[in-house]
């Protein structure tokens, strides 16, 4: 599966693109716990020990650190002072934004050592990674979460390629199931992908499917990409989806933060 390899750039970007920001965790050497502890908050700490391996207790606390290092800087102010709290449907949110400025919207994805933090300015954002070797029962998961059209396309394809062409159409509707905040309350067979070869480059309400009318997937725009070699990614933006695209690798950042 050949996804656009995004340029990582190790600094901050100028003014307020959408963005997506890269933790790689076997990078930050050392204890990543204490790293990542000196960036969150109590609270998130008590939610980390709630899993049972350290890995898991890594990913949620570098997410968050990675959400508070960009909305602070963008915010001027500490990472520890922003409230973030949980949607209805489990979506984090900023709690209290500030009245007079612009209303900051986020979203956290992870697999292996690979956490990811999207923020965009004024719209919903969501963001999805998934290694492409990634085990799964590809005609199960296909019959759950592919539209009829999508399964012919899906079963066009070369037998060696069919769990990577999987694994993207599942990034592209995961990464639109959190930029709306419904998550699996929705059926992903009622978003449809429109590909340009074997890349989705837009979605839209499946054909005959009961979607939702407060989120129609065609208002949305997908932008697949590869996270690191291996994994695969997609960020979805209600509305259009501005250009360029900030790309940072925020693994040094952290770092330096956390010192």
């Amino acid at each position: 599966m050949h996804l656009p390899v995004p340029t990582w750039t190790s600094s901050w970007p100028t003014g307020r693109p959408v963005g997506v920001w890269r933790l790689r965790l076997n990078a930050l050497g050392g204890d990543p716990g204490a790293v990542l502890r000196r960036l969150t908050v109590p609270s998130e700490h008590d939610r980390a020990r709630r899993y049972a391996f350290a890995a898991d207790r890594h990913r949620h606390l570098a997410g968050r650190a990675l959400v508070r290092l960009v909305l602070s800087r963008w915010q001027n102010c500490t990472p520890a002072s922003l409230a973030i709290a949980e949607g209805p449907h489990g979506k984090p949110r900023l709690q209290d934004p500030p009245a007079d400025g612009p209303r900051l919207h986020f979203n956290i994805g992870h697999t292996g050592p690979v956490v990811v933090a999207a923020v965009s300015e004024a719209q919903p954002v969501g963001i999805d990674v998934e290694p492409h070797t990634r085990s799964v029962d590809a005609p199960s998961l296909a019959e759950r979460v592919l539209t009829a059209s999508e399964r012919d396309r899906w079963r066009s394809r070369p037998a060696s390629c069919r769990q990577a062409a999987l694994l993207h159409l599942w990034t592209c509707k995961e990464a639109f199931l959190k930029a709306t905040g419904e998550g699996l309350r929705r059926a992903p067979t009622t978003v449809e992908s429109i590909a340009d070869g074997s890349t989705v480059v837009a979605l839209r309400d499946a054909p005959g499917s009961s979607a939702p009318s407060s989120a129609p997937a065609d208002e949305w725009s997908v932008r697949p990409f590869s996270a690191t070699d291996g994994i695969l990614g997609a960020i979805v933006r209600k509305g259009t989806m501005p250009s360029p695209v900030s790309w940072v690798d925020a693994t040094d950042i952290v770092t330096r933060s956390a010192e």
